[in-house]
């Protein structure tokens, strides 16, 4: 009798989750794909990275308004869904943007800086994560990073896809212009 309780408060908190999920992903659903996404943004200015290897250990979503795998836009009227999940999804997306700049992404950490990405928060607005560089021999590097983009009243999916997509751009390039992890990778 114990055991069947149990199971039945399991499926009752499974249910009502994934009632949450589908009541809040009601809005407009927009696909964005990892083996889609090009790197979009001008590396020029970026080639002093150019011929070094890093190697991105781990992209952790610790971001409470998000699920798996969607973010949202302010309001939930839009829902960008990642597959296979939205982690998965930045770490795929950031090893294509330092490829883009010259940067080989190491299967290992020796010899190679490593470095981890925890998203903390997400929206199509705004996106705040936490930059981890442990670059070899060297003092740790750890910085928090907020980027935005402006509000949009677009409602076309293909539109709003390109728009994930420029977000990311936006959250490498925060990174890699940035002068003190520039430094700290570079050790210059």
């Amino acid at each position: 009798m114990r055991a069947i309780f149990r199971k039945s408060v399991v499926v009752c908190a499974c249910l009502a989750v994934a009632g949450l999920v589908a009541c809040r992903a009601a809005g407009t659903k927009v696909v964005i794909r990892q083996d889609i996404y090009m790197p979009s943004f001008a590396n020029e200015n970026l080639s002093a990275y150019k011929g070094t290897s890093v190697y991105l250990s781990a992209v952790t979503n610790n971001a409470n308004n998000t699920s798996i795998w969607n973010y949202y836009s302010p309001g939930s009227a839009v829902y960008y869904e990642a597959t296979p999940a939205l982690q998965t999804y930045f770490w795929d997306c950031f090893i294509k943007d330092f490829n883009w700049i010259g940067v080989k992404t190491a299967s290992d950490s020796s010899g190679a800086p490593n470095m981890e990405i925890i998203m903390t928060s997400i929206t199509d607005q705004e996106f705040r994560f936490q930059v981890i560089l442990l670059p070899p021999g060297k003092s740790p590097f750890r910085k928090d990073y907020t980027v935005t983009m402006s509000p949009t009243q677009d409602t076309d999916p293909a539109k709003l896809e390109q728009r994930g997509y420029r977000l990311v751009d936006a959250a490498f390039t925060a990174i890699v212009r940035d002068p003190e992890f520039k430094k700290a990778f570079l050790g210059r």
